[in-house]
């Protein structure tokens, strides 16, 4: 088989190597030859990256879109019970949230680099939706549309500003309103996936929705 310019993707719960060859128009045999790293070809389990032909992206992209079966928001919740947070011993990182990193721009970073954007990046793929493919915290600024305070919500992306820098933020998904500050579901809060209130809401740059 001739080499083909590929993209990674990472499984959500509802793929089957079946919809995957529809998808992709090539055959289950050919799929596991792009994919030699992988140990089980009998079964795709969520969260694992399969390689698949580039020229249909935005075609695969709109496909999942159509059977999507979670929302981001609740794609996070089950990454809230794994209990991902980094690996701060020598020379090791944690595979998964290289996991998140591998969905944006520049792929699979050490767990060090900041991974807030990355983490909401893969739960909105994971969600069939498309995210915005890069680790800056500010890119979810241009993702979907702005919603207004009236009418924010549980699983709202909510991006703020960090530090005093024009490009410094931070990312995750709105889990509730009550307090001083507003409670986020997301990554590298603390160093891990966590719920936490890291910033006031005079910090809040914009909340969006798609």
């Amino acid at each position: 088989m001739s080499k083909l310019s590929t993209f990674t993707l990472y499984c959500s719960p509802s793929d089957t190597w079946e919809g995957i060859q529809e998808i992709s128009e090539i055959s289950k045999e050919q799929l596991i030859e792009l994919n030699p790293h992988l140990s089980n070809t009998e079964i795709l389990e969520a969260g694992i990256p399969i390689d698949v032909p580039l020229q249909v992206k935005l075609k695969f992209n709109k496909a999942r879109i159509s059977v999507a079966v979670k929302t981001p928001y609740a794609i996070a919740q089950e990454e809230l019970l794994i209990g991902v947070a980094e690996d701060h011993r020598l020379g090791h990182d944690n595979t998964r949230i290289k996991i998140y990193h591998g969905t944006t721009s520049g792929g699979a970073m050490p767990d060090e680099v900041a991974w807030c954007s990355s983490f909401v990046n893969f739960c909105v793929e994971q969600a069939g939706l498309i995210g915005t493919d890069s680790k800056a915290a500010r890119s979810w600024l241009n993702w979907g549309g702005s919603v207004p305070k009236n009418d924010w919500r549980t699983g709202d992306v909510m991006i703020f500003r960090r530090g005093s820098s024009s490009w410094q933020g931070h990312v995750g998904f709105l889990a509730d309103l009550k307090g001083e500050r507003p409670l986020i579901l997301g990554g590298n809060q603390n160093n891990r996936v966590s719920l936490a209130s890291p910033y006031p809401y005079s910090a809040i740059l914009d909340v969006r929705r798609r």
